[in-house]
């Protein structure tokens, strides 16, 4: 290699060092890391800082308890704790290895589990809680008997929690989907009115409006033109003489 590429080579790695260190990271922000080291308590990720992320292992552990990634993968997550020496973070998949769900998106669910202070449901997105009072039930119901375990239950997502719990509830279902139903309806009835007003034919000029002027409305001559067809319809009305 010569002093001129070893040169270059020295420059380019001083440079990615510097920007790693100018680099800084915001609370909320979704990255794409890479997976570098594994552990029992955290997953160490590249967040392309002179300070590695780590993220909790049991964010990124399967229903049985073991880690669906190894060093070299690559996660998406989010930051909750921006630090140089090491920010924490957060995966953006559930336990099951599945998206997390968005606040307000419906999904059809059964029920799994059921407890005095909710119901526990299984998704397509992963598992939930909906609390009693996102239940809809009159108070003192029965939980148990209201939701047998493996009932279908559709419900729509509350929030996510940091550790990736999902908050879901059943009663405002219907004003999630009313409120869907209207902006496409909304946006419908826009794109058909676009579409029912035909263009114009290339090269042809729209039509002039007429200006008819304004109408005279109590004028002089309407007066006399008035009196002068009652006057005609009481003649003729009249009886002729002999």
């Amino acid at each position: 290699m010569s002093k001129d590429s070893f040169a270059s080579l020295m420059a380019t790695g001083s440079a990615s060092v510097s920007d790693r260190a100018r680099k800084r990271l915001d609370r909320g922000q979704v990255l794409d890391v890479t997976v570098i080291q594994v552990s029992s308590e955290f997953v160490y990720v590249d967040v392309g800082m002179a300070g590695d992320g780590k993220i909790p292992a049991q964010e990124l552990m399967d229903e049985n308890g073991k880690l669906r990634v190894k060093p070299g993968d690559t996660v998406r997550a989010s930051v909750v704790e921006a630090h140089m020496t090491g920010s924490v973070l957060r995966a953006l998949q559930s336990a099951q290895g599945k998206d997390v769900p968005k606040p307000d998106e419906v999904l059809e669910g059964k029920v799994t589990r059921v407890e005095n202070y909710g119901v526990f449901v299984n998704t397509a997105k992963g598992d939930g809680l909906v609390p009693v009072r996102e239940l809809g039930l009159a108070p003192g119901a029965d939980l148990r008997k209201a939701f047998p375990l493996g009932r279908e239950l559709t419900v729509v997502v509350m929030d996510v929690d940091d550790r990736g719990r999902i908050r879901f509830s059943a009663k405002e279902v219907t004003r999630v989907e009313e409120q869907k139903n209207f902006r496409e309806f909304n946006e419908g009835g826009a794109e058909e009115g676009a579409e029912a007003a035909p263009a114009a034919p290339t090269g042809s000029k729209p039509k002039p409006k007429v200006d008819r002027g304004p109408r005279n409305f109590g004028s002089l001559g309407d007066v006399f033109a008035e009196k002068l067809k009652n006057v005609k319809t009481t003649q003729a009305a009249l009886p002729k003489r002999k």
